[in-house]
């Protein structure tokens, strides 16, 4: 018997999606007695880091605070690394004393954000779980290659993928007058970022008996909290990131 999904942890990709169709609510559809929702570190930073300016950032910031408790920010050990140097190579773009200080001190000038970073704190995170192979089954929710195109064995045995389209497609299935179409759509409209649109359900490959998910996702839920504000692009898919 497949084994239910205990964790999820949706990537940058999805959670700037949602928020481009003002429809962050949809990662609350995952029943909370059952699950719990992560987002780590990196991801956080990545999505927020830019909330002065970006308003899709604020709105992701206001959801994560909104809903802290349920939705948990989990510290890695990759994410704390790469946080730190990403502060500190913004400081040395925004310094120049601090460019001038590296110069005579013949240091090397602090790199970038590594791409795939908030992914690699994923990574990081289901990977530290693992205490007695295979870990409990997280659900990664993604949009990026290196979740939906990764090599078997690259990611960790209790890792089960899918795509945001996947998860706006059970959603509608489960509560049909929510449409899927029209969350990728007004991700779209909100400033011509196309969202993936792949659907993409890998169960973890480690975990005895398989992964589900699905029957993690409560449609009362779905009634209450996400239908009822109608089609999502009505509102907010003005100007932003």
């Amino acid at each position: 018997m497949a084994e239910k999904i205990r964790i999820v942890l949706p990537d940058t990709g999805p959670l700037i999606t949602l928020a481009h169709a003002n429809a962050l609510e949809v990662l609350l559809a995952f029943d909370a007695q059952q699950v719990q929702l992560v987002v780590t570190d990196m991801v956080e930073f990545e999505a927020t880091r830019h909330r002065s300016t970006r308003e899709d950032a604020q709105r992701i910031s206001d959801f994560l605070e909104k809903h802290a408790g349920r939705i948990v920010i989990e510290k890695t050990v990759f994410g704390q690394m790469a946080i730190s140097a990403a502060r500190i190579y913004e400081r040395y773009t925004e310094s120049q004393q601090l460019r001038d200080f590296y110069a005579t001190s013949n240091m090397p000038a602090p790199s970038p954000l590594a791409p795939n970073s908030g992914e690699l704190s994923i990574n990081s995170y289901v990977s530290e779980l693992i205490g007695q192979p295979p870990g409990p089954p997280c659900l990664v929710i993604a949009e990026d290659d290196f979740f939906l195109r990764a090599t078997p064995g690259a990611l960790p045995g209790n890792a089960h993928i899918i795509s945001t389209a996947t998860l706006l497609a059970k959603l509608e299935e489960l509560a049909p007058r929510f449409k899927a179409r029209d969350v990728l759509d007004a991700a779209r409209h909100y400033k011509g970022r196309e969202p993936n649109r792949a659907t993409v359900d890998s169960p973890a490959p480690k975990v005895k008996g398989g992964s589900t998910w699905d029957a993690t996702v409560a449609a009362a839920q779905l009634t209450t909290k996400l239908t009822k504000k109608g089609n999502p692009r009505m509102k907010g898919s003005g100007s932003g990131s």
